[in-house]
């Protein structure tokens, strides 16, 4: 096909439309024939009537899968509903059979949520006041869960480590160390009721001591 046509089709039938009209003018003295020319004509007409049943069709079809969704959601949403009364009807009455009555499964008993994982990814640093602040990562260590974490810490030159806080976040904050301490080691350990999560590794925590016996943030060091 000479490239005088359009390559896209809709540009081909707007050019074949226009071009017909001139051609069917005088067809002999373009080297074409009347029954050539009508022929195009006849073509192009039925083009432009399959284009207009297309795009009929495709607004049809986009109608219908609106119609689709909309009838679904609706259809679920009662659905559902009448679903969550009858799960909530036999809870109230405590009668098992209401489930294989309505043919819809009995819930499966609640697993527990197992205890935090190990606490990992720590970071320290210090505050304000001089205070030494340790966050760290654990999965399943959200508050709202029920998990908490035990902090346990061992000063330099102490033999045991000692419970220094529980708290509900993975965040905690040591205010108790005297001014003089050259280090501390700490164990984070995860809990959720009576199950307890895989404590942490030691971290090691060193203080730089300058004049006054305070912590130097700049000599701050953490070794897990």
């Amino acid at each position: 096909m000479s490239s005088v046509v359009p390559s896209k089709d809709i540009d081909a039938l707007a050019f074949f439309e226009s071009h017909t009209i001139v051609w069917a003018v005088a067809p002999i003295g373009l080297g074409l024939t009347a029954a050539e020319v009508t022929g195009l004509d006849v073509l192009t007409k039925a083009a432009r009537q399959a284009l207009s049943d297309q795009t009929k069709a495709k607004n049809a079809a986009k109608a219908a899968t609106t119609a689709w969704n909309n009838a679904v959601t609706a259809m679920r949403n009662s659905g559902g509903n009448l679903v969550k009364t009858i799960k909530a009807f036999a809870e109230t009455t405590n009668n098992p059979t209401v489930f294989s009555m309505a043919q819809i499964p009995m819930p499966a008993a609640p697993t527990p949520l197992p205890p935090p994982g190990q606490p990992t990814t720590f970071t320290v640093q210090l505050t304000g006041t001089g205070a030494v602040q340790i966050t760290w990562k654990a999965t399943n260590g959200a508050a709202s869960t029920g998990a908490f974490f035990v902090v346990s810490r061992k000063l330099v030159g102490e033999s045991v480590f000692t419970n220094v806080g529980n708290v509900g976040t993975k965040k905690f904050t040591d205010s108790t160390i005297t001014q003089g301490t050259t280090g501390a080691t700490y164990i984070v350990q995860g809990f959720r009721g009576n199950q307890s999560g895989m404590p942490s590794e030691q971290l090691s925590v060193q203080f730089g001591v300058s004049a006054g016996g305070g912590l130097v943030n700049s000599q701050l060091k953490m070794a897990a």
